[in-house]
């Protein structure tokens, strides 16, 4: 538990996101211009403009918090918040630009993770695998990986950043994972990072779930993938009772939507792992579940909040298993491969219900292509 005195930071977190994000929301006949999202691309499903830099509430919420925290934990939220700035900020380019380089966005969250390295000394020092460990030992190796495994994490948050809720709620729901780790082996300060962290974003997911009055956008996407990717570095290496794999069955989810949209994209349709498409999962359970679910309740215009819904309920297998075996080895991978498997057998129904969905019969008769609706599923930037 935390105690009373530290929970202030806290709920100081909470309140300054939760007001920012208001204050974005009413005021945005006067920055419209600049903050609202498109509604072109294979990403995007929203009927109505909509501001896209909750990022901002989230990010000062949590900056407004450190004063209020005490010293050691509030030395590493300093740490946690100049670290990331710099990709919260070129997200933020994008947001608000709509222009920004995907190799620069890239760039800079490689950056920021190596920043949090130098400045922290925190990086994955094991694997828990024979060979890998060994390699482990050299900085280089050590240091390299981890910058690979923070920003990959980063990007993974911001790919899943399609449906109300989707991104913020899923790293609120594993954030509080780690969180409730770090209480079972006795870490007390990261487990007052993990609740200042899922305190800045539910005051943003008060505005956005589930009726996107405002968007995290990539700014937001980045920074709440990095604080989530440091946590996931610092518990085991912190614990040395954590396994490593603990952290990776914690963010499976986002591994593996990432890894796979880099296979589906490159080996499968010859695309560049930047250039985005219409077939994440969350699009496909989109079209395939929750719009009928949105009809059978006649409450179609729910389908969009009822996706992040079951994308959340993804996740949660996962992250039982996490919780009440963390240090069971054997159950953390067995549990990663299931999740895998999972995702796999989701991905192939939502995939199905796509391919055979029913073609527009033309004037003449003959049958049609697909319309855009049913050949890409639509995004809404969440």
């Amino acid at each position: 538990m935390i105690p009373l005195f530290a929970s202030i930071p806290v709920w100081v977190g909470f309140g300054v996101s939760l007001a920012v994000c208001g204050l974005i929301v009413l005021t945005k006949g006067w920055h419209g211009s600049f903050t609202f999202d498109t509604e072109a691309g294979p990403q995007k499903f929203h009927s109505k403009a909509t501001s896209r830099i909750g990022g901002m509430a989230v990010f000062l919420g949590f900056w407004v918090a450190v004063p209020f925290t005490p010293l050691p934990v509030g030395k590493l939220l300093l740490t946690f918040g100049l670290c990331g700035a710099l990709a919260f900020f070129i997200g933020c380019s994008e947001d608000l630009w709509k222009k920004t380089r995907p190799v620069l966005r890239l760039g800079g969250t490689a950056v920021a993770a190596l920043s949090f390295c130098l400045l922290t000394g925190y990086r994955v020092t094991r694997l828990e695998l024979p060979i890998a460990d060994e390699l482990m030992v050299f900085p280089f190796i050590s240091v390299a990986f981890t910058v690979f495994a923070i920003s990959g994490l980063m990007n993974a948050i911001n790919i899943i950043d399609g449906f109300h809720g989707l991104a913020a709620g899923s790293v609120v729901l594993t954030v509080g994972a780690f969180g409730v780790v770090a209480a079972a082996v006795g870490d007390a300060q990261l487990l007052l990072v993990a609740a200042i962290v899922i305190a800045v974003l539910l005051g943003f997911l008060v505005f956005n779930f589930p009726f996107g009055h405002l968007f995290l956008g990539d700014g937001g996407a980045y920074v709440a993938g990095f604080w989530l990717a440091c946590l996931a570095v610092m518990l085991p290496e912190r614990n040395p009772e954590a396994s490593v794999w603990l952290s990776l069955l914690i963010v499976i989810y986002p591994v593996v939507e990432t890894m796979y949209s880099i296979f589906r994209k490159t080996a499968r349709r010859r695309l560049t792992p930047l250039q985005p498409d219409g077939l994440h999962l969350h699009m496909l359970v989109y079209r395939a579940f929750a719009k009928p679910i949105g009809k059978a309740i006649r409450r179609p215009q729910w389908a969009n909040p009822i996706t992040s819904v079951l994308m959340w309920c993804l996740c949660l297998p996962s992250l039982l298993v996490a919780v009440v075996m963390p240090r069971q080895q054997l159950w953390l991978i067995t549990g990663i491969v299931l999740q895998i498997a999972l995702y796999a057998a989701l991905y192939r129904r939502a995939l199905a219900f796509r391919s055979h969905r029913p073609t527009r019969p033309s004037l003449n008769g003959q049958k049609s292509a697909p319309s855009a609706e049913t050949s890409q599923a639509p995004q809404s930037d969440g």
